[in-house]
């Protein structure tokens, strides 16, 4: 598929690769592909493969009882042990089979799970700010469930009471359960937990240096699952993983070895199709939703793999606006500015001056992040069955 590069910028389309299982092999997936269409590569292309298929192909799946064995043995409890779980993402799709596999664990005992307020930490709202104010709670209080009452947040998007949802999960496992708000993580050791599961996503290395100083039986949830001696394992652990078979209580994990996935799909398009292209294993693009305020990257990372292409790349660009009106006001022609603003992104490829005019507004960013934030928009979240992406002019 060719484009005029004179007239057209970045291109980004997703490609359709049909049903793909366990049974495949995802190199394969991607040459079979493009043999059936030559003409979508070109030299210089970013081929994004979406991190699901690739850990679907390497049957990268765990079950409840892979977990909860996991858990017993890295935090050394009993069946009647207390539990802690701390900021877990409020979502089905990405925590209701962990939290079930953490209470299974303790059949006898308790889980204290401590939420985020207002939000979790990808934006889902588990209390409303109008609540807030009226019983003049500060974010820095602690708010239990009695002092909710029975008029729970209601999800505006999935329409779940999630502190319902996840009481009733908990419970449905033989444990205990209490829940409570609170944005500060040393809540959690006034509940005397035999040990503690850290749930977030992004900022768990600091939750994790706050804690465990003063509570050694701490964990992330990127401890779990990541045992490379084991079959199914991923370098993130549970970060990034979610549901596969619901009824069968298994979880797909994020691929492992992305980096190695990357390096034989782009050996594999420069044997086969004589293409010079980087490969990257994309997962959630890092953007937020403007109305829901839903922080789309559930994932621990935007790219799980990349070639050393794009790893050693960072997009920076031009303030094109400032830079025609400056030579507007110059006086020069349509044309001539055409050429300036060519040789001022020359320049800013080379220098280190942050307090470039130039550059004002065009804050460098990882390509990585970039690109596989453009792949997932491509692909969609409700998945266009194009887990292939292609971005053209971006490197």
């Amino acid at each position: 598929m060719s484009f005029n590069k004179n007239e057209v910028g970045v291109v980004a389309y997703g490609v359709k690769t049909g049903i793909i299982t366990p049974k495949d092999n995802i190199i394969e997936i991607v040459k079979q592909t493009f043999k059936k269409n030559p003409k979508l590569l070109e030299n210089g292309d970013i081929v994004c493969v979406k991190e699901a298929v690739t850990a679907i192909t390497q049957n990268n799946f765990v079950s409840l009882e892979d977990i909860r064995t996991d858990i017993i043995t890295k935090l050394k409890i009993k069946e009647n042990s207390t539990i802690g779980v701390v900021f877990p993402i409020t979502s089905r799709n990405r925590f209701s089979l962990i939290l079930r596999a953490i209470s299974s664990t303790v059949p006898k005992g308790k889980i204290i799970v401590q939420l985020l307020f207002p939000s979790d930490e990808q934006g889902n709202q588990i209390i409303s700010e109008d609540f807030l104010k009226k019983k003049k709670i500060k974010l820095e209080d602690k708010i239990t469930l009695e002092k909710i009452g029975k008029n729970r947040f209601i999800h505006p998007e999935t329409g779940m009471d999630y502190i319902k949802f996840y009481e009733d999960l908990i419970k449905k496992e033989g444990a205990k359960s209490e829940i409570f708000l609170s944005n500060n993580p040393e809540h959690i050791l006034q509940y005397k937990p035999t040990g503690v599961i850290i749930s977030n996503v992004h900022d768990r290395n600091k939750i994790l240096e706050k804690i465990k100083p003063k509570f050694k039986n701490t964990i992330t949830l990127q401890d779990i699952c990541s045992d490379k001696k084991r079959k199914s394992h991923s370098e993130y652990g549970l970060l990034g993983s979610n549901i596969l078979d619901p009824e069968k209580g298994i979880i797909k994990l994020p691929p492992r070895d992305s980096d190695k996935v990357c390096l034989e799909i782009q050996k594999m398009i420069k044997t086969t199709f004589k293409k010079n292209v980087e490969v990257m294993v994309y997962g959630d693009g890092a953007y937020k939703d403007p109305e829901s305020g839903i922080y789309e990257l559930a994932d621990p990372v935007c790219a799980f793999g990349v070639t050393p292409g794009i790893e050693s790349n960072r997009r920076v660009g031009v303030k094109t606006k400032y830079l025609m009106q400056k030579y507007l006001n110059e006086g020069k022609t349509k044309e001539e500015i055409l050429k300036e603003i060519e040789k001022e992104k020359k320049k800013v490829l080379c220098t280190t001056d942050k307090g470039n005019m130039a550059c004002e507004g065009t804050t460098p960013r990882k390509v990585r992040n970039l690109v596989a934030s453009l792949a997932d928009l491509v692909s969609g979240s409700a998945d266009a069955n194009t887990p292939v992406v292609i971005v053209r002019g971006f490197i």
